[in-house]
């Protein structure tokens, strides 16, 4: 009886494991999403209150194009983790016009989301590389370590490689 719960427990499905990557993945959209939502707000309300600095007190503050600009980069990279989980980024939708087998248009979408994989994970090392290389470097308005910013792309390309692998898995379907 203890060895087949071990057994059973120690194997886990194909299918198991995809839902699980799928539960993690649909976890990350969300967090991801919520994280940019709010970055969008945090930069609406910023930009009007630089704007009312600058042109009706005459004082914007000194942070007032590097904050902004390190918001909105963040922000950017998380929406697009969650538009890859849900694969909505914009597409020009040609594949499906031009090819009409679906077992052909199967095989280029899955070689399509290989080649996206793969560039992801570029991407992911060279911005690593990047932001570990500026993080000795500190920004001139906020004084925090330049790689900060850099950080953003390694981190968002990072997850949106999660995302594509896991569509990988679950046959080309959205999370």
């Amino acid at each position: 009886m203890l060895t087949r719960l071990a057994e059973t427990a120690g194997h886990v499905s194909r299918r198991g494991k995809v839902e699980v990557l799928t539960r993690m993945a649909s976890a990350l959209s969300l967090v991801c999403h919520g994280l940019a939502a709010a970055g969008v707000a945090t930069l609406a309300t910023l930009v009007g209150y630089v704007v009312f600095m600058r042109w009706v007190l005459g004082q914007p503050p000194h942070w007032a194009e590097e904050l902004p600009q390190l918001i909105l980069l963040w922000s950017t990279l998380l929406g697009a983790v969650a538009c890859s989980c849900h694969r909505s980024h914009l597409s020009a939708g040609l594949l499906p016009l031009l090819v009409r087998s679906a077992r052909w248009l199967k095989v280029l979408t899955h070689i399509g989301d290989l080649l996206v994989l793969l560039m992801l994970l570029v991407i992911t090392k060279a911005g690593w590389e990047l932001a570990m290389l500026t993080m000795s470097q500190t920004t001139t308005a906020l004084q925090i370590p330049a790689g900060i910013s850099y950080l953003a792309v390694p981190v968002g390309c990072a997850a949106m490689a999660l995302a594509q692998l896991i569509h990988l898995f679950n046959r080309g379907d959205a999370l």
